[in-house]
Order: C-alpha cells, then sequence, then structure tokens
C-alpha cells in the first residue's frame, strides 16, 4: 500500500500528465468515457477538485458541501485554459498536503464521515483511473505502477464500489479480487457483500483497476462464481454518477 506522500505526489503527476496534452492530443476523444475528448478529461478533474476541496474543507456533519461544491466548479467558465484546470486541481492536493492526516472532513464516499487521509486515497486512486482512459485514448502504456494500482484496487473495493451500492441500493454479492503481479506473495482485495452470491476473479492490477471501473480490460478472469455478479457490479458506477463534459 502506499503511503499519504506517495499518494498525494501520484495525484500531481496525473494532474500535469492529463493538463499538459498538447491541442492536438487535447482533441483525441476518449473511449473509456463516451462523449469525452481529452481536454473534457482535464475539465473533470479540473472542476471536480473545486468540489473536493470544498468537502475536504467542510465537517463531516456538513453535506451541503458537496452540492457546494459542484455549484462552484459548474461556474468556472467554458474553454478554461488547462493551466486553470492544474491549478485547481493541485489547490484540492494541496489542503492534503499536511501532517493532521486524521483531521475530520466530509467525505461523499462514506456519506458523512472521512478525514485528510481517506481524501489522499479517493483522490490518488479517481485520478489514476482518468489517467489510464487518458493513455489508452493516445495510444500511451498504462503507467501506473503495480504498487499503485494494487493501493487504487483495494480503494474501490473498500470505499468507491460501496458507495456506488449505497446510492443505488443495490448489493449485487461478494466479490474476491486475486492480483497477478510476478511477485511470489500474492495480493488481494475484497467487495464484502451481505447478499448470499459471489464471484472470485484474478488479473494483474492495472486491469483489474480499470474493470472495476466498468472500463475495458485484458487478462481479468472469473476463476470462481457468479459470472451475474461480476456484470452487475461493473454496471453500477455508470448507474449511480454519469458527470458530464462541461466543456
Amino acid at each position: 500500500m502506499l503511503t499519504h506522500a506517495e499518494r498525494l505526489a501520484s495525484a500531481r503527476t496525473t494532474v500535469d500528465y492529463i493538463t499538459g496534452r498538447s491541442e492536438s492530443e487535447q482533441g483525441r476523444p476518449v473511449l473509456n468515457c463516451p462523449g469525452w475528448s481529452v481536454y473534457n478529461a482535464a475539465v473533470h478533474i479540473g472542476r471536480v477538485s473545486i468540489a473536493w476541496q470544498e468537502m475536504i474543507r467542510a465537517t463531516p456533519d456538513d453535506p451541503e458541501s458537496r452540492a457546494r461544491g459542484y455549484d462552484k466548479g459548474g461556474l468556472k467558465p467554458p474553454g478554461s485554459p488547462t493551466a486553470d484546470l492544474a491549478a485547481w486541481a493541485h489547490s484540492a492536493i494541496d489542503e492534503l498536503d499536511t501532517d493532521d492526516l486524521d483531521r475530520r472532513c466530509y467525505f461523499s464516499m462514506t456519506g458523512g464521515e472521512g478525514s485528510v487521509r481517506l481524501w489522499g486515497w479517493h483522490v490518488a486512486s479517481e485520478l489514476g483511473v482518468h489517467r489510464l482512459d487518458v493513455e489508452a485514448a493516445l495510444d500511451h502504456p498504462p503507467s501506473l505502477t503495480d504498487r499503485e494500482a494494487h493501493d487504487a484496487v483495494v480503494y474501490t473495493c473498500t470505499y468507491f464500489l460501496p458507495a456506488m451500492r449505497r446510492v443505488t441500493e443495490t448489493d449485487p454479492g461478494g466479490v474476491t479480487v486475486d492480483l497477478i503481479t510476478g511477485e511470489a506473495d500474492a495480493t488481494s482485495a475484497a467487495i464484502e457483500s451481505a447478499a448470499p452470491a459471489s464471484v472470485t476473479l484474478s488479473g494483474p492490477p492495472v486491469q483489474v483497476l480499470l474493470a472495476l471501473w466498468g472500463r475495458p480490460a485484458v487478462g481479468v478472469e472469473i476463476t470462481d462464481g457468479d459470472p451475474e455478479v461480476w456484470a452487475s457490479w461493473r454496471a453500477l458506477p455508470g448507474r449511480a454518477f454519469q458527470f458530464g463534459t462541461w466543456d
């Protein structure tokens, strides 16, 4: 697992990669996010960071901070330069660059209680997925390391997908993922569930991460259990939240 500092460093690298694409690259379609261009992906991470910052600054008993943040992001002018998008994202990450990692704040993935440490995990994980999206759009090889991808997979199974389950009021069943890293010790993650059905998957960490977010993936195989459980989980992110491109 990554340290908090490593997560922030990974997030900053991702911001710079996505917002640093050339003008011709910005127009390329992002097939993992239908309707988006690379520029739209940059707009997304810039504006969603405004919402994140509002929640990071809020107390756990301030659920309106989420709506306030998205309202603020929506007020930014269309066609904002990528330098502005990067600045908004880095500003949110700056809020997390502190020694007080246990400071309590509003966290949207739990619907209330969170911390600076947890936000750092979220930011690194979600931005890492969007980096993979843009890399695929530009035919660049995936750059997340196995450690970074494993960290994001555990986050996704522990917080992101359970949040999708809460929002959609759907519980497809339990999921266990075995990550193939080529190392002697296998790593794994799981989505706990009260439902009777379950599924077990295996695959490389980066590909498993993409698959958990409903993206196209290569080399992820069902090794046991009910394939319908897996299909239902893969559909949840699109059912729960479908952000517009803003621009």
